[in-house]
């Protein structure tokens, strides 16, 4: 995940890509729409771990949003949807084929011929009418230089099916989107069951609902072996064609014209009759917009995967977190997070190993000065805290109550950047993006430790690079300290500026908006495009 957009969101008109850098700061004030932003994130994952009825899980565990109407832009017309943007990364594939041409049809991947370093998938959604509830009204794939839209009608039937604003996918049949996992941001397409055996499934008599599940579009590929059948020898072996059209990569048209003239596949009759097809000639317009029509389940099917697992990755603290308690009763729960409030903070230290309570008490106490402590005692457990200039444990409760807020905020931090990352036999496996969003880190701790803790969040960063981990940090605050010593650390070179991204959300002339922009340091930890007495109050 690169960079995320949202438009109609409460106080949020368009936002802009707004790009996740190892350390996103939302800075703005009170009510200026940093919070809704932010709350995208806990809203993406509620969204994806329960099964819902629709794309988003307006109210859930984590954040409420209310419902459609109450998370609607104030003042935007009511038929206007709110949309959500977001620039992801598709990796190449190197398909071969070194099996009999029997389940040569059984393959259900697409070529990649080059990554698809930003593709850019807007979900619109809308209320039903009827229901009340939020569906998906809009999908619209960027994919290099060709374009995908996909409108949904309230019965979830397909009302519009373009590619590249003129290939128009009604055109062979009746398309609709089915939610076979709720717990998804995007449906799957299939095409209006049809009764018609096509030519290319005679190949498989023998497994006529396997090749059906392969090919949800069975009469668009038949349409790309027919446009296939046109350019080819007409004595070519319908095998040979069926192979061609299954071979055929994605990537941007230059590559995709390369790849149909030096098709595997085709004989020199093929090759002689496309040497001279340029990116604008009709009949490659033709086949590589049936090429691109036929990928979009695969397509969906990838892009749905990166949401989720990036959902899924992400971890969230609230701006209030729970008061410090004597005494937490024990419960025979995994816990391998803190909660978004920091109650079941008590579990998830009694749940780390000896090794790992080690390792973290020696991670405060070298980054804030003190160390927590776990005391069990007749089914309860208590925190303690002790400081570097103390050997007396002192119960949490007894403690300052910037204590109690800021442990679960830096617990959950050193849990993401520390451990190590999943593991397989034969080489490491790489678990995506993991993005901590927190809110207001800052509160109830004086200045000295506002700094400690923008230290522990740059350390942090580097240990999890260490440890091949691609941890994000996006952190909304008031703290002028913590934007101050970012740039100091820049200076120090302990964290590059091309690492930090500063969004600034000011009030804007229209009632009810607001403007974002960004604000960049520079190779010296100075802010640039910074904004005259932002943290200055006005006297009236």
């Amino acid at each position: 995940m690169d960079s995320i957009r949202v438009e109609r969101l409460r106080c949020l008109g368009d936002t802009g890509y707004i790009q996740l850098k190892p350390i996103t700061v939302l800075l703005g004030q009170n009510s200026s729409g940093k919070s809704s932003f932010l709350r995208i994130l806990p809203l993406l994952r509620q969204s994806v771990e329960s099964r819902t009825t629709g794309p988003i899980l307006w109210f859930g565990r984590l954040v409420d949003f209310g419902n459609f109407k109450d998370a609607h832009q104030t003042g935007a017309e009511d038929n206007i949807n709110i949309e959500f943007s977001f620039n992801l990364k598709l990796e190449s594939t190197n398909l071969t084929y070194h099996i009999p041409f029997s389940y040569f049809l059984f393959y259900g991947e697409a070529k990649i011929l080059n990554s698809f370093d930003k593709i850019k998938l807007t979900l619109q959604v809308s209320e039903h009418k009827e229901k009340k509830t939020t569906r998906t009204s809009r999908i619209i794939l960027q994919l290099e230089d060709s374009k995908i839209q996909l409108d949904f009608g309230e019965d979830d039937s397909l009302t519009n099916f373009l590619v590249n604003n003129s290939f128009n996918v009604l055109n062979f049949g009746k398309y609709v989107a089915m939610q076979f996992d709720r717990s998804l941001l995007l449906p799957t397409i299939t095409e209006s069951e049809q009764k018609k055996e096509y030519e290319f499934e005679k190949f498989s008599p023998l497994y006529p609902d396997i090749i059906r599940s392969r090919f949800r579009f069975r009469a668009l590929f038949q349409a790309l072996i027919d446009k296939t059948k046109e350019t080819a020898h007409h004595a070519t072996k319908l095998e040979t064609i069926i192979q061609m059209a299954l071979s055929f990569g994605l990537s941007n048209s230059e590559n995709m014209l390369e790849d149909i003239q030096k098709n595997r596949f085709a004989g020199k009759y093929w090759k002689d009759k496309t040497k001279d097809w340029t990116v604008d000639r009709k009949e490659f317009k033709e086949l590589r917009d049936l090429i691109i029509a036929n990928a979009i389940p695969f397509i969906l099917e990838k892009c749905n995967e990166t949401l989720a697992n990036f959902s899924k990755n992400i971890s969230y603290i609230g701006p209030v977190r729970a008061t410090a308690q004597r005494y937490y009763r024990t419960q025979d729960l995994a816990v391998d997070e803190v909660d978004y409030q920091g109650n079941n903070l008590a579990m998830f230290l009694r749940n780390l190993t000896r090794p790992e309570m080690e390792s973290f008490s020696a991670w405060t106490l070298d980054n804030f000065g003190f160390k927590p402590s776990i005391k069990s005692s007749e089914g309860h457990i208590s925190v303690t805290i002790c400081s570097k200039d103390s050997d007396k444990d002192l119960n949490i409760a007894d403690t300052g109550f910037g204590f109690s807020q800021i442990l679960p905020v830096i617990t959950q931090l050193w849990s993401l950047s520390s451990k190590e990352n999943l593991q397989s036999t034969s080489r490491r496996v790489n678990r995506g993006t993991i993005t901590y969003a927190i809110e207001q880190p800052e509160l109830h701790l004086h200045p000295r430790l506002q700094g400690n803790l923008t230290d522990a969040l740059v350390k942090s960063i580097k240990t999890a690079k260490e440890k091949n981990i691609d941890l994000r940090l996006m952190i909304e605050t008031h703290s002028e300290v913590l934007v101050n010593r970012l740039g100091q650390l820049i200076a120090e070179g302990e964290i590059s500026e091309d690492e930090i991204n500063i969004v600034l959300f000011e009030p804007s002339d229209q009632q009810g908006e607001v403007t974002i922009r960004n604000a960049q340091f520079d190779s010296k930890g100075y802010l640039l495009n910074w904004p005259l007495g932002f943290f200055e109050m006005e006297l009236v």
